[in-house]
C-alpha cells in the first residue's frame, strides 16, 4: 500500500536506479513522519496493524533495496499504530516480470511469485516507469500504481506518448511528456520563430516523445527539419558534424537537441562540442532549445561540466524547460532522485488521507479508497515543484522553469510555464524574467528565489487569520519575528524568497547515525536554502549543518497553569487553623467548668450550668455579662480569661484583615526540583526539540526524573501549541523555549511562565556547511543589532502584545468586598437567627401545650371535688 521514507543515505545518481532512493526514502520517512503512541489501531476491527508492502519495478539483477534501519525511533499517531513496518518487494522487470519476452500474461503470476519467495502475502502498491502491459494487470488486480516515469528501462513495450489510457489505478509523478512538448511549441509560437532543426535518437523506442513534439510543431506552422542520429554509433560525431554543418549553410538559427535518454546517449554533450568548430556557441543570434523529457540535462550537471564544454564562454543561448530548479550553486540536481523522494512524500501523505478519513472499523484494507487518497495528494513544495492530480492521477498544475544554461547570464530563468490554460499566452509567462543583469534581483546574494523553511510557532512564525473574507496566498499567509525580520534581510541583501513550512512542522533531530528530520534535514537536502525561526544553535546541529551569529537569546523554563483564587465562602474561618478553633472552643468550656464547680457550694450562687456557658460565649465574643464573680479565685480566672479572649480576638481580627484584603491562590512548582518532586502533576517538552534531547541526555539527577516524568507521563506534544494547551486544560507543566513560554503568558491569560531559564542559548539562521553566503548574512545581522532593529522587533512582538497582567506584580491589587467575601458571616448569622426563631417558636407551643394540660387536669379535678360532696354515700 504505501507508506513513506526519505534517505540520507543514498545520494545514487544516474546510473542508480531510482528505485534504491525511493525505497530508503519511504522508509526514513515512515520512521519520522507521524507522532508516536502506543497502542493497539484504533481503526481496524481487531486492532491488529494493516499489512504494508511495496514494490518497487527494478532492472538490474543484482539490484537489493537498500533499507535505512532506524533504532530507538518510538512511534505514535494512528499511522503508525495502524500499518506494519513497511516491506518493500523487488519485482525485477525481466526475471519476475518477463515483460519483454511474454508481454501480459505471465505478469500476475511473476508478482505472486515475487511476493511468496519474498516472504511477503499481499502487495499495496506498485512504485516504478510505466509498462502498458503491467498497467492493465495491476488494474485487474486492483492495485495502485505509482508512476515515475512515462517510459521504462532499456526496454519499453510503450510509452505514455503513444498509450493515452485513462488507467483506473494509475497516478503519475512524472509531468506529461505532451504537455512539456507542448512548452517547447508555446514559446516558439510566441517569439514567432517558424523554423528549427532538430536532432534526435534513430531509434523509434527512444524517440517517441520527440516524434510527438515534431507534430505538434509542424500542427503549430513551424517549419521543421529533422535529422536522427544513432547514439551508439561510432560515426555519431561524424553525422552530427554534418547535421550541424547544414545548420551553418542554412543558417538556422534555431536548433533542438530531442534526447528523451541523455543520461545514457550523452547526445546534448556530442551537439554542443561539435558545434565548437563551426563557432555556432559564440553567436549571440544562435539559439540551441534542450529537450530532455527527464529534466535530468546530464551535460548541465554542475560547474565541471561547464567548464569542460566551454559554456561559461557561450555567447549563444542553451535554454531547457527544467520542472527541477538548478541549485542556487549551480551544483547537480538529479531529477530521478528528486522524483524518488516526491514519490515517498505522495505516499506518506496518501497514507494519512487514507487512514484520517476511515470511519469505520474493518480488518481490511481498501485499494480503491487508498487510490484515491493517493490522487488527492497536494503538495505545494516538494522537489520537483507543485504536485497536483487529477481525477485520472495524472499530473497537473505543476511549473516548468525556462532556464538559460550558458554565458554570462547562466542559469538566468528565461519564462514560466503551467499546463493549465487554453493558449500560449496564458500558460507562458515571461513577464518579469527578461531583465538585464543588473536590475535583477537574482543578481543579489543568491542567483535565484531563495526557499526559506520555517516552523509555525508564535510569534516568531504565524498564519495570518482569514478575518472578514480575506484570503492570503503565498508568503503573505505569514505574519510574526521571524517575517519581519527576513523581510528586512531580503530588502538589505537584495534577493526574493519563498517560505515553506517544515515537514511535520519540526525543528530538526537526529534520527539515526547521520539521518536527520525536520528543518535540519530540509537544509542538508537542500531543499532549502535557509532555515528560520526558533531553532536554537546547538553543537549537535552545528556538526552537519552552518548558522549565523545569533539572532536572539533564550533559555529554556517552565509554563504552568496560573494559580487560581482559592475561595470559600467559610474563609473568614482560615485565620485560624482547624485545631487551633477547637483549642479555643475546648478552653472557653474548661473555663466555663471552672466557673461552675468553683460556685458549686457557694450560697449566693450564681454560676449555673447555663449561665457559666453564657458566661464564657458572652466574653469570648466580647459581649460581657450581666454579673461579675466576687470571690478573688472566681475574679482572678475572670481576668485571666478576659486577657486570653483579648490576645484571640485582636489576632483573628488582623488575620482576618489579610486574608480578606488579598486573593488567596493555589499552589503550584515553580522551580525543576520542585516539579521533580510533585508527583501530581504531568511533565513535557516538544518532541524531538533540542530541549527535550537536553533532559533526555540531562546528567545531574532533577533533569533524570523529570526526563522520566515525560516519558512515564506521555508529556511529549508536537508543537507549543499543544503544550499550551495541555497546561490550560490539565495538570500540566510545559517546559520549552523561554521566549515561546512569555509569549504564551502575555497572551494566554491562563498560563504563567515560572522558574530561571536554563540551557543558555541563541536562536540563528540554519544553512547548509560551508555556504558562501554565511559571512554576508552575518555582517547584515550585525547592522540589524547595532542598530537597534532587532531589540524593535523584539519589543513589538512581545511587549505590545501583552494582553494579560504579569503574575506576581509587585503592584499590591486592591481586591473590593463583594457579597461572596461575607457570604458565610451571613449564613452564620443566618443559623443564629433561625435557631433563635425556631427555639423561641417552640418554647412557646411547649407553655401554651402544658398551659393547656393544666387547665385541663385542673378541671378535672374540680369535678371530682364536686361529685364527692354530692354523694349520698358520703360521710
Amino acid at each position: 500500500m504505501y507508506i513513506s521514507g526519505m534517505t540520507n543515505s543514498s545520494r545514487a545518481r544516474s546510473k542508480t536506479s531510482w528505485s534504491v532512493v525511493t525505497a530508503s526514502v519511504l522508509y526514513l520517512m515512515w520512521s519520522f513522519t507521524a507522532p508516536v503512541v502506543e497502542g493497539r489501531c484504533p481503526k481496524s476491527g481487531n486492532g491488529k496493524a494493516y499489512t504494508l508492502t511495496i514494490g518497487h519495478l527494478v532492472k538490474d539483477s543484482n539490484f537489493t533495496i537498500q533499507r535505512v534501519i532506524q533504532e530507538h525511533i518510538k512511534r505514535t499517531g494512528d499511522v503508525k499504530r495502524c500499518f506494519q513496518e513497511p516491506q518493500h518487494i523487488s519485482l525485477h522487470i525481466e526475471t519476475d516480470l518477463r515483460l519483454q519476452t511474454d508481454g501480459w500474461t505471465v505478469i500476475q503470476g511473476g508478482i505472486r511469485s515475487a511476493l511468496h519467495n519474498q516472504g511477503a502475502d499481499m502487495l499495496n502498491i506498485i512504485i516504478g516507469p510505466f509498462y502498458t502491459n503491467l498497467a492493465m494487470v495491476l488494474e485487474r488486480m486492483n492495485i495502485p500504481y505509482l508512476v515515475t516515469d512515462y517510459k521504462g528501462y532499456e526496454w519499453i513495450d510503450m510509452s505514455r506518448v503513444q498509450d493515452t489510457t485513462d488507467w483506473d489505478t494509475l497516478v503519475e509523478i512524472r509531468p506529461s511528456a505532451q504537455e512539456q512538448n507542448m512548452a517547447v511549441v508555446d514559446y516558439f509560437r510566441l517569439n514567432e520563430w517558424m523554423s528549427a532543426v532538430m536532432v534526435m535518437p534513430e531509434s523509434s523506442a527512444d524517440n517517441q516523445e520527440c516524434q510527438n513534439l515534431a507534430h505538434q510543431m509542424i500542427n503549430s506552422g513551424v517549419s521543421l527539419i529533422p535529422y536522427t542520429v544513432d547514439p551508439k554509433s561510432t560515426r555519431v560525431k561524424e553525422m552530427t558534424r554534418e547535421v550541424l554543418r547544414n545548420v551553418q549553410l542554412s543558417r538556422q538559427k534555431r536548433v533542438i537537441v530531442c534526447s528523451p535518454r541523455d543520461v545514457r546517449d550523452q547526445l546534448t554533450e556530442i551537439v554542443l562540442i561539435q558545434a565548437k568548430p563551426f563557432d555556432l556557441l559564440l553567436k549571440e543570434d544562435q539559439i540551441f532549445f534542450i529537450v530532455d523529457p527527464s529534466s535530468y540535462l546530464q551535460p548541465f550537471a554542475g560547474a565541471g561540466q561547464m567548464y569542460k564544454l566551454g559554456l561559461f564562454s557561450a555567447r549563444c543561448k542553451l535554454l531547457a524547460f527544467r520542472y527541477v530548479e538548478p541549485r542556487h550553486d549551480g551544483t547537480h540536481e538529479d531529477a530521478n532522485e528528486a522524483i524518488a523522494m516526491d514519490a515517498a512524500r505522495v505516499t506518506t501523505m496518501a497514507l494519512h488521507t487514507y487512514i484520517n478519513r476511515q470511519a469505520a472499523r474493518t480488518n481490511g484494507f481498501s485499494p480503491r479508497r487508498f487510490l484515491k487518497a493517493l490522487r488527492e495528494v497536494y503538495l505545494p513544495f516538494a522537489r520537483t515543484g507543485r504536485i497536483r492530480f487529477d481525477e485520472h492521477g495524472k499530473r497537473t498544475n505543476y511549473t516548468l522553469h525556462l532556464y538559460n544554461h550558458g554565458g554570462e547570464d547562466m542559469y538566468r530563468k528565461e519564462a514560466e510555464w503551467t499546463p493549465d490554460g487554453n493558449s500560449a499566452d496564458t500558460r507562458l509567462n515571461v513577464t518579469g524574467f527578461g531583465e538585464k543583469p543588473e536590475d535583477s534581483l537574482q543578481y543579489g546574494v543568491f542567483p535565484g528565489t531563495v526557499k526559506v523553511v520555517v516552523v509555525i510557532e508564535e510569534p516568531f512564525v504565524m498564519h495570518k487569520s482569514q478575518d472578514q473574507g480575506i484570503h492570503y496566498y503565498g508568503n503573505d499567509r505569514y505574519t510574526g519575528f521571524t517575517i519581519d525580520l527576513l523581510k528586512k534581510l531580503a530588502d538589505d541583501l537584495n534577493f526574493v524568497f519563498e517560505i515553506y513550512e517544515s515537514p511535520m512542522n519540526g525543528y530538526g533531530s537526529e534520527v539515526s547515525s547521520g539521518l536527520w528530520n525536520g528543518m535540519v534535514h530540509e537544509i542538508m537536502t537542500e531543499n532549502a536554502t535557509l532555515a528560520m525561526g526558533a531553532i536554537s544553535i546547538t553543537s549537535k546541529r552545528e556538526t552537519v549543518i552552518d548558522f549565523s551569529l545569533g539572532i536572539i537569546s533564550t533559555g529554556v523554563n517552565i509554563l504552568v497553569k496560573k494559580p487560581e483564587e482559592a475561595f470559600s465562602i467559610f474563609q473568614f474561618m482560615k485565620p485560624f487553623s482547624l485545631f487551633l478553633w477547637f483549642a479555643i472552643v475546648g478552653a472557653s468550656f474548661l473555663v466555663s467548668l471552672v466557673f461552675f464547680i468553683l460556685d458549686y457550694k457557694s450560697s449566693d450562687r450564681k454560676f449555673t450550668a447555663k449561665e457559666t456557658a453564657w458566661y464564657s460565649v458572652g466574653t469570648l465574643l466580647k459581649r460581657g455579662t450581666d454579673f461579675s464573680p466576687k470571690p478573688i479565685s472566681q475574679r482572678v480566672l475572670s481576668a485571666g480569661f478576659t486577657f486570653f479572649v483579648l490576645i484571640t480576638v485582636s489576632t483573628y481580627t488582623a488575620n482576618m484583615a489579610a486574608f480578606l484584603t488579598t486573593k488567596s491562590m493555589s499552589k503550584t512548582a515553580e522551580t525543576f526540583d520542585a516539579l521533580a518532586e510533585d508527583s501530581d502533576i504531568a511533565v513535557g517538552t516538544v518532541k524531538n526539540s533540542a530541549t527535550m534531547n537536553f533532559f533526555r541526555l540531562g546528567t545531574k539527577p532533577v533533569f533524570r526524573r523529570l526526563w522520566y516524568k515525560m516519558e512515564s507521563s506521555s508529556g511529549l506534544v508536537h508543537n507549543s501549541s499543544a503544550g499550551r494547551e495541555r497546561v490550560i486544560n490539565e495538570n500540566y507543566a510545559f517546559i520549552f523555549d523561554y521566549l515561546i513560554n512569555s509569549y504564551s503568558e502575555i497572551k494566554y491569560c491562563k498560563t504563567k511562565a515560572v522558574s530561571s531559564p536554563i540551557l543558555i542559548q541563541e536562536h540563528g539562521i540554519g544553512m547548509k556547511a560551508g555556504a558562501a553566503f554565511k559571512t554576508v548574512i552575518n555582517i547584515a545581522l550585525l547592522r540589524l543589532k547595532e542598530s537597534g532593529f532587532i531589540q524593535g522587533l523584539k519589543k513589538r512582538w512581545w511587549d505590545d502584545k501583552r494582553q494579560c497582567d504579569v503574575a506576581g506584580s509587585t503592584k499590591a491589587e486592591k481586591v473590593e468586598f463583594g457579597i461572596l467575601h461575607m457570604a458565610g458571616v451571613f449564613i452564620v448569622g443566618l443559623f443564629g437567627f433561625l435557631f433563635s426563631v425556631s427555639f423561641f417558636i417552640s418554647k412557646k407551643l411547649y407553655v401554651r401545650s402544658k398551659a393547656k394540660k393544666e387547665e385541663k387536669l385542673g378541671n378535672t379535678g374540680k369535678e371530682t371535688r364536686l361529685l364527692c360532696k354530692g354523694s349520698p354515700t358520703s360521710v
